[in-house]
């Protein structure tokens, strides 16, 4: 097949916004795209498109997504179209290669990444504040959202007001623990994760090296762009420079990472911020039953954007939403658990089911009745990524300058790893990892494997990736069920005070929590249920609550969408009939 062919083949079965996306010359170019709307083809079609009409040379492109996972799959997807060599990965894997890069070529020796931050905290705080359970975590978590809006320690206070944000510590510990910090990293020659984006930035003060450095990036594009947090955009302005190559696509309404320093606003804003930009917009959903569709636009009430959601022309019509309340949240888990039995029918395989849920404490009923049930599962935390966990731990008291390969040998030797059980060796998903760094440096030591693993892959026990995935019910929280999608989905725990959240406490956070739970809803193509329970925690005594202030208008959908009940003996009329048509059993 000759290039003009390949080009051809890539703009079949697109709709003619999504040809628009792919073919558009201009540049910057944004594309609003919404859920189920065909996003991820449109950018790969559109680098493999200007990979193959030479206006992209691929070792001088850089595809910027929000995971790792969705960048290994954007590289498959770019193999199957003939496309090689395209750089793909995460903001924080790219500024990590950058400034490996930098180093070794001028020969010095590199920073250490920090892994977990919050050991460097436990060390840095006094006894009084360890003493309160929980402190660490929420000052690592204030900390991580003042470094990527690019606060100082002085700034955070009033910046963290005005945000809404309460992390149940005062903003004079933060802003000191944040200071001690900073001052620590210093001295010690320790980066963190936002460190890696501000200092990947701050190489282009010199214009030498500036130069040097976007000759290496030429062609941008970037997914999830509603998700870039300022120092995000820092590093991006400064790899952009004066050029415009810039690809960016993304949708307001799956903005729900503020609360994580994201700013939403930068999507709306981008032709002000780079003009001549030019905006497209993919509406129409293809994944989606218009009657899924109606209930998760229902939830945003109002919100900018969306009276524009509809689904694609000829999506065939599906069932109406399941809307329940129940007595208690072990209730809703056994009912959910027999929902999910009946939607595993021939041909719908368990991963096709998922459960969603605001956070993963609300999971936990769901999980412990799976199990009962014998229901095969996948979660976030459950066994297999605890192992690793433990193989993780273990790899981090090991010294930093001994050789990966022999600590990963002796972790796969250590009690608890025999090939001949039902878990798999943990130490095989780290192994399969360390392959992947030998690439760039083939003999890794423990600490420059754990510095990647942070920038490049982040926690592995938290991406449910690995060997101990099979067909299973995928369990998740919204939050980490956003870019996945599903045939038949249950979302759980829908109750005032979790949905939204009780902290939710400006008009800002509680829309937000309205685009997450349009969000999780939009995960789902075929079957929805809904469901909350009127006790939580029935172990402790219980937790009364109501239904979610946002089910109001799914119920009422619900209904509408629902045929009418028919009268009276209607239906044992007609399976006399029906009985009547049925051959005897002699003929």
């Amino acid at each position: 097949m000759d290039t003009a062919d390949r080009l051809q083949s890539l703009l079949l079965g697109l709709t003619e916004p999504q040809r628009l996306a792919v073919t558009c010359e201009e540049a910057p170019l944004c594309v609003l795209a919404g859920a189920g709307s065909g996003k991820t083809r449109v950018l790969t079609r559109r680098v493999a498109r200007r990979v193959l009409d030479g206006s992209v040379q691929p070792d001088h492109a850089l595809v910027v997504t929000f995971t790792r996972k969705a960048g290994s799959e954007l590289r498959q997807r770019l193999g199957h179209l003939g496309v090689a060599g395209v750089s793909t990965g995460t903001f924080h894997a790219a500024a990590f290669a950058q400034l490996r890069r930098h180093w070794a070529d001028r020969g010095i020796a590199p920073l250490t990444l920090l892994d977990q931050p919050t050991r460097l905290l436990r060390e840095l705080l006094g006894e009084e504040a360890l003493r309160r359970p929980g402190t660490v975590p929420a000052i690592a978590a204030e900390i991580d959202w003042a470094q990527a809006t690019l606060l100082s320690p002085a700034g955070y206070g009033a910046s963290a007001r005005v945000a809404g944000r309460r992390p149940g510590v005062s903003p004079e510990l933060v802003a000191d623990a944040y200071g001690a910090y900073l001052e620590a990293k210093r001295r010690r020659g320790l980066l963190d994760l936002t460190d890696l984006l501000t200092r990947a930035a701050g190489l282009f003060a010199d214009p030498t090296h500036a130069a040097a450095l976007r000759w290496r990036v030429r062609h941008l594009f970037v997914d999830e762009f509603q998700d870039v947090n300022p120092a995000q955009w820092q590093l991006l302005r400064a790899w952009l420079g004066s050029g415009t190559d810039l690809f960016v696509v993304g949708d307001p309404l799956q903005a729900v990472y503020s609360w994580n320093g994201a700013d939403p606003s930068l999507l709306g804003r981008l032709p002000e911020l780079l003009p001549g930009t030019r905006v497209l917009r993919l509406d129409a959903n293809h994944r989606s039953s218009p009657q899924i569709l109606a209930a998760a636009g229902a939830v945003l009430a109002g919100s900018e954007g969306a009276a524009d959601l509809r689904s694609a022309e000829g999506r065939p019509d599906g069932p109406a939403p399941l809307i329940q309340g129940f007595e208690d949240d072990g209730v809703e888990a056994a009912a959910v658990v027999r929902w999910l039995r009946l939607a595993h029918r021939p041909g719908r395989p368990w991963s096709h089911l998922a459960v969603l849920a605001r956070t993963n404490a609300r999971l936990e009923p769901v999980v412990d009745a799976l199990r009962r049930a014998g229901v095969p599962f996948h979660v976030r935390s459950g066994p297999g990524q605890a192992d690793l966990a433990e193989s993780l731990r273990a790899l981090r008291k090991m010294p930093p300058d001994r050789p990966l390969r022999s600590a990963l040998a002796d972790l796969a030797e250590a009690p608890g790893t025999d090939p001949d059980t039902a878990t798999p060796d943990p130490t095989r998903g780290l192994a399969a990892l360390a392959d992947e760094l030998a690439l760039d440096e083939p003999d890794p030591t423990v600490g420059a494997f754990l510095g990647w693993l942070a920038a490049t892959v982040g926690d592995p026990t938290e991406t449910g990736e690995g060997p101990w995935r099979s067909d299973r019910v995928e369990v998740a929280t919204f939050h980490r069920a956003k870019g996945l999608e599903w045939p038949v989905v249950a979302v759980v725990g829908l109750e005032d005070g979790l949905v939204p959240i009780s902290y939710a406490s400006t008009p800002g956070a509680e829309a937000e929590e309205r685009r997450l739970l349009y969000v999780a809803l939009t995960r789902t193509e075929e079957e929805l249920w809904c469901s909350w329970a009127a006790v939580r925690g029935t172990d402790a005594g219980g937790r009364r609550s109501g239904p979610s202030p946002f089910l109001g208008p799914l119920e009422a959908l619900s209904r509408a969408a629902r045929p009418a009940a028919p009268p009276p003996g209607q239906t044992a009329a007609r399976i006399a009939e029906l009985r009547r048509r049925l051959p005897s059993p002699t003929t």
